[in-house]
């Protein structure tokens, strides 16, 4: 095509430059939402599964305690692995569902969706863990210190390993994966205390102590990963 005529048919169809843009925009009524209010927002799209399972376990340890007495501390321990998949598979429920890039140009950052929804979360299963725990240790005769570690540590082992597979492995693969990790740590549970159930005496106490402070360093730093992937992609599709 000739030059002349091809810049021609550019400036022909060029659209002119916006007049008084800012203006307008200053027009259009922006509707303002305090911190409770997102937070209730975001409490309103965690799926009713997520609930269902934290009832379940509940039910599992009220009702379970009255007939199964002492084996109610490694029911509940086989199924604290599940309450922390569910934590894992929110926070990956944008890349899997491949909509990631949509919830960037979102009014609310995807950054700031995912904080509020891990700690809302996080916050329900720390009272559900203060609730399961004396519980526990009450049909075990066990200390409460002690019945914590046994619950506490494999929450905080699925959700150490689940955030790091959700952050090196992106889809559906990711969520297969971290199913199976909690599938593992609750088969596990229920391994130890029927074939060695001597790790579990009080003199192995500082064993699960040490081995919880490492799982919670760790847990801390993959948190920071998966935040610091999530700014990445922010500022990738900017």
């Amino acid at each position: 095509m000739n030059k002349k005529l091809k810049k021609g048919l550019q400036d022909a169809f060029e659209p002119p430059a916006p007049t008084r843009k800012k203006e307008f925009l200053n027009t259009i009524p922006q509707l303002k939402i305090g911190n409770m209010s997102f937070l209730y927002s975001q409490l309103m799209y965690i799926p009713q599964y997520v609930w269902g399972v934290f009832s379940f376990v509940l039910g599992i340890a009220i009702v379970g305690g009255c007939f199964l007495e002492k084996d109610i501390l490694w029911i509940v321990s086989a199924l604290i692995p599940f309450v922390a998949l569910c934590v894992i598979i929110e926070n990956a429920r944008s890349d899997v569902y491949l909509m990631s890039e949509l919830e960037m140009t979102t009014r609310f950052s995807l950054k700031s969706v995912l904080l509020v929804r891990m700690a809302i979360l996080g916050l329900s299963h720390l009272l559900l863990l203060f609730f399961l725990i004396p519980v526990c240790a009450v049909y075990n005769s066990m200390f409460i210190f002690q019945t914590g570690l046994y619950l506490v540590l494999p929450y905080v082992l699925t959700t150490t390993i689940g955030l790091w597979i959700v952050r090196k492995i992106h889809g559906t693969e990711s969520m297969y994966l971290c199913m199976g990790v909690a599938i593992g740590i609750s088969g596990m549970n229920f391994f130890a205390q029927c074939v060695f159930p001597v790790i579990y005496q009080m003199k192995y106490i500082s064993f699960w102590f040490i081995s919880l402070m490492v799982l919670i360093v760790l847990c801390i730093k993959e948190i920071r990963k998966n935040i610091k992937q999530t700014e990445e992609l922010a500022w990738n599709l900017s």
